[in-house]
């Protein structure tokens, strides 16, 4: 690494004085847990949420596992006028947020919710197969395909569009990764500023990013962000199998995700939700609000190179490492933990890798590195925002999560992964990694609040 790499940008620059952002709340919705305490408790015991995929009808498919949100009730969770407009990673959110905010003992009723804004990281609704004959009505718009000759047909060129069911008429709407947001706006009579962000691996770790612009800029004083995604589907499980990224270890699921592992072959697509409520330190005071976390710091880059692949000598990644850092005015040597994207596949994390050692040099091999993905899949848009509330735990409990499956040591993966149990140990700082297919990265800095 030459040091004309890093000259262009001064990572040693002191920050001007600006507003404190802490974390007042958090609520989960994953494979491990429908609630921030069971996806806590399992994750520190090493629970794997992997199992056949029971979502559509996976037998025919080369893959057959994946993280399944277990034992939800939708009907519960989403108001029955909004149900049209809902799918399963909204669901999630709306009751992940819920949570967070009882957590953080916000009663939006009693605020001026102008002051409130939404940051969330989230994809475009997965379409399954299942949905088609919801979407549209196929005989009829078969019939009208057939009058396309026809003189009344001509002149009427979208009758066909009349005839599709009411999810087809919606479809547009509910598809787009705003709408999750936009739900949440309207339950919760949001009127702040309101932000989606939709960069696959890394969004809600933007969007988290955005939310602490927000509160620092003086947009608003309380911010709900994190992250919502479901894409376990015929369309995705194809792509991403296509595309050589997920592990076909069915005859063994909770064997299947194993990051920085020699024998890994793979991720393993999950679903879920992670919601935090972020403030403006001083209305966090004036309210009496639990602290449980200050968000110190963000920083994004992009590799600039391959759609799929990312450099094999961390090189991109390592400068959002950096920037988190400088912005969160921390010196590597403050690090204490961090919490890796690590998919478990060949390329990402030997990247990863290769970008702490880039960043921390040779105490990289005395920081504690290890994955959640392990055990809860790869939650996609919601992963970021999932990992910092783990992340946040870690703080609070002083017990660091572990890598499971970690099993045969990789020669170019050669840091401490805590394999395959937790760890005691005292962490006050924590970076927590995203990386993402196209090449944008993300890392966010999240502190014991002192």
């Amino acid at each position: 690494m030459t040091a004309a790499y890093y000259n262009d940008r001064n990572w040693d620059k002191k920050k001007t004085e600006r507003k404190r952002v802490v974390i007042t709340g958090i609520g989960s919705v994953t494979p491990i847990g429908n609630t921030l305490d069971a996806t806590w408790s399992n994750l520190i015991k090493g629970t794997s949420g992997i199992a056949p995929i029971t979502i559509f009808d996976a037998s025919t498919f080369p893959v057959k596992i994946g993280a399944e949100v277990k034992n939800f009730d939708f009907n519960a969770v989403v108001p029955e006028d909004l149900r049209p407009f809902i799918g399963r990673s909204t669901s999630f959110c709306i009751q992940a947020t819920r949570e967070a905010l009882r957590n953080a003992g916000l009663d939006l009723d009693l605020m001026n919710t102008a002051s409130v804004g939404i940051a969330l990281g989230s994809n475009e609704e997965a379409m399954g197969l299942n949905m088609f004959g919801d979407l549209f009505d196929a005989r009829t718009i078969k019939e009208h395909l057939e009058r396309q000759q026809d003189e009344t047909s001509l002149h009427r060129p979208f009758a066909h569009l009349a005839a599709s069911k009411q999810l087809g008429q919606i479809w547009p709407v509910r598809r787009s990764a705003a709408t999750a947001a936009n739900i949440l706006s309207i339950l919760f009579n949001i009127q702040g500023p309101v932000s989606t962000s939709s960069g696959a691996c890394v969004s809600s770790a933007q969007a988290m990013g955005r939310a602490l612009r927000m509160i620092q800029d003086g947009d608003a004083n309380v911010v709900i962000t994190g992250g919502c995604d479901s894409m376990i589907g015929e369309f995705s499980v194809a792509g991403f199998y296509r595309l050589r990224a997920l592990s076909k270890n069915n005859d063994n699921p909770e064997k299947a995700s194993r990051p920085f592992d020699l024998k890994r072959d793979g991720f393993v697509l999950g679903e879920g939700s992670a919601v935090l409520i972020l403030e403006d330190l001083e209305h966090a005071r004036k309210r009496g609000a639990t602290i449980l976390a200050e968000l110190a710091g963000y920083g994004s880059s992009s590799n600039a190179g391959s759609i799929t692949a990312p450099p094999e000598d961390g090189r991109g990644a390592d400068l959002c490492l950096k920037a988190a850092l400088a912005d969160g005015n921390c010196s590597p040597d403050e690090v204490d933990y961090i919490n890796a994207h690590g998919t478990s596949t060949y390329l990402n994390d030997k990247s990863e890798t290769a970008a702490i050692k880039n960043v921390f040099g040779e105490r990289a091999y005395s920081i504690p590195v290890s994955s959640n993905k392990s055990m809860l899949g790869h939650l996609v848009a919601s992963a970021a925002a999932i990992e910092l509330a783990m992340s946040v735990q870690t703080i609070n409990s002083q017990v660091i999560p572990p890598t499971i499956n970690y099993e045969n040591p990789d020669p170019v993966c050669d840091l401490d992964y805590v394999p395959n149990e937790f760890r005691l140990k005292k962490v006050n700082t924590i970076l927590s990694n995203s990386f993402a297919f196209g090449g944008q990265n993300a890392s966010v800095l999240v502190k014991k609040f002192q």
